[in-house]
């Protein structure tokens, strides 16, 4: 700024002598010659007047704070040009903006994760802790029946006390410098909360007369209690859930008072802006403090269930095996003890043990030794190359399969002999004679112990028909009539003996033998006897036999009636016409060797 030349009030407006002026000259340039240099100097910085930045910044600091303690007005000149600096800073060098913010935000931010995954965590082990005890079903069916999480009811039943939000207010204002809250609590209108808190202490303060120093120190509202920290510039309340216990509030005035040495400043010049109370977060989330009911000591239940389990477990496996071994011993004995396996290697393929050796083919299938002892199937394998085992209980078995026999007869063998016990049929006998030769290992069959019952038939026949006697009257050769039923009677006798004779192979042959008194002469007897024998042959004739051949014999005087020991009546019967079987063949042989008949 240039100012237009005035005229100095020091220079002389009135004239003088030349000698007296120039005296006086003199003397005025010795008494006001600095004034006057210096008044020269100002004069011309005046003329040429210039603020530059070096003025400004001089003065520059004070008058913004100056400016600001009046109003607002620098602040809405300034925001718009911090703004548009600081968005044009962002996006020209945002590295340099990270790493001036860095240092800040990230305590803070590691602060607040580390509380959040430590809140998580004492959630987590709360809820675990309580899981599976009884207790802890209760507690499930209360958050069933109420509808509200598991956690939250864990929470509520563990916890002692927990501050839920912690609010930092300006004592003078009532405004809200700062609020944090703990996790899972919803946020209800902090400033609400902050003024309706000051005006309670407003009102309160002047209910009871009571100066700015005195205070609300604390409020009952159902579950929760509002412990109220009085500063001099600032005041710190705290949400409470729970009975918190007093050392809390000996923590909270301490951390009242760290806030008030840290930013006493911006608290006595507090117009409004919160911004930089944004940095006592971490003191205010120091706050949060939480404490839950400890679990009695004790052995808990998941302990004993697991314990439980595990000897459950322990018992089952040593049952499990004790079955197993059990029943590889059983096989092992079962197999040794099986007629017709032989065992030579026992080894390990494929996770299965397998047995190698030989096997008759009319052993016990070793895969049913296996189902009846109870050994799992896919434990055990078998490899066994066939043979003809010649073991006494092989051959038995053997014998039973090629003879077949019938119910009524037994087998047993002693060395290389076959014994057969008991009764049979005359068919089966020779069948298994001669089948008896295809056994491998039997070199003879023993019949001494076996009932041929067609024999046995044929001779109770034979006796049967030896026992008959058909009588005659004294003198006479012709049949009675009363005799005529015995006839049919040998007639039926004779013809099962002829059936017999076929079964068994035999040609026996019948002797009709007459018989007389001793009355009489020997020629008259032997006559007569032979008269006899003929009529009864010619009845008997009547019928056709295949094998047997009947022929009439008198034998005259029956040898066994002695003469005149019994009279008329004594010999009567002596009178008679008896039968003989007559058999050619030898007895029946009863022990031979394979491959002979019988």
């Amino acid at each position: 700024m240039e100012r237009t030349p005035r005229s100095s009030p020091l220079r002389p407006s009135m004239g003088y002598d030349k000698g007296e002026s120039e005296d006086f000259s003199a003397l005025r340039r010795l008494l006001l010659s600095p004034e006057q240099i210096q008044l020269d100097r100002l004069r011309q910085r005046m003329d040429t007047l210039v603020i530059g930045p070096q003025e400004v910044s001089r003065v520059l600091p004070d008058a913004i704070r100056l400016r600001a303690q009046q109003d607002n007005r620098l602040l809405a000149s300034l925001l718009p040009i911090t703004q548009e600096a600081l968005a044009l800073s962002i996006k020209q060098s945002p590295q340099l903006i990270s790493d001036s913010i860095a240092p800040i935000l990230g305590s803070a931010i590691r602060k607040a994760i580390s509380r959040a995954m430590r809140e998580m965590f004492q959630s987590l082990n709360q809820t675990l802790e309580y899981s599976m005890s009884w207790q802890g079903l209760q507690w499930r069916w209360e958050a069933w029946k109420t509808g509200r999480p598991f956690v939250e009811v864990v929470v509520l039943h563990t916890l002692r006390f927990r501050v839920e939000q912690v609010f930092l207010i300006h004592k003078k204002t009532g405004l809200l410098l700062n609020h944090v809250m703990a996790e899972g609590i919803s946020s209800q209108g902090e400033a609400a909360i902050s003024g309706m808190l000051t005006a309670i202490q407003d009102f309160v303060r002047d209910s009871f007369q009571q100066g700015q120093e005195e205070g609300l120190e604390s409020l009952r509202i159902g579950d929760l209690t509002v412990w109220i920290e009085q500063g001099s510039s600032a005041i710190l309340a705290t949400v409470i859930r729970g009975t918190p216990p007093v050392k809390l509030r000996d923590f909270l005035q301490s951390t009242l008072e760290t806030l008030h040495v840290q930013y006493s400043d911006f608290l006595k010049d507090f117009h409004g802006d919160t911004a930089v109370f944004l940095e006592t977060r971490p003191h205010l989330e120091d706050c949060l403090q939480a404490q839950f009911v400890k679990k009695r000591k004790g052995l808990p239940v998941v302990f004993w269930v697991c314990s439980g389990l595990l000897l459950a477990l322990l018992g089952w496996w040593a049952y499990q095996f004790t079955l197993s071994h059990q029943q590889w011993n059983e096989l092992l004995k079962r197999i040794a003890a099986e007629p017709g396996i032989v065992v030579t290697t026992i080894q390990e393929e494929d996770g299965r043990t397998v047995f190698h050796g030989l096997r008759d083919p009319l052993a016990v299938d070793p895969e049913q030794l296996l189902e009846e002892v109870g050994y799992p199937p896919h434990a055990a394998g078998f490899h066994f190359e066939p043979f003809i085992a010649l073991t006494p209980e092989m051959v038995r078995k053997r014998a039973i399969i090629v003879l077949q026999p019938p119910g009524s007869v037994e087998v047993s063998i002693e060395g290389s002999r076959i014994i057969l016990m008991g009764e049979s049929s005359h068919a089966w006998i020779a069948r298994a004679t001669r089948s008896a030769s295809a056994i491998p290992g039997v070199s003879e069959i023993s019949l001494e112990r076996l009932i041929d019952t067609d024999v046995k038939q044929f001779e109770a026949l034979q006796v049967e028909l030896e026992g008959k006697a058909i009588f005659f009257f004294p003198g006479q050769g012709r049949l009675p009539d009363r005799e005529l039923v015995k006839i049919q009677q040998v007639k039926f006798i004779l013809q099962e003996l002829d059936e017999k004779a076929i079964q068994l192979g035999r040609k026996p042959s019948i002797d009709v033998m007459g018989y007389s008194s001793p009355v009489g002469t020997q020629p008259i007897n032997v006559s007569l006897s032979e008269r006899r024998a003929n009529n009864v042959l010619e009845m008997l004739n009547e019928m056709t036999f295949q094998v047997l051949k009947l022929s009439a014999v008198g034998k005259g005087v029956d040898p066994d009636v002695q003469s005149g020991s019994g009279g008329e009546q004594g010999y009567s019967a002596s009178r008679r016409v008896s039968f003989k079987v007559v058999e050619p063949g030898g007895p029946l042989h009863r022990e031979v060797g394979v491959g002979n008949s019988p």
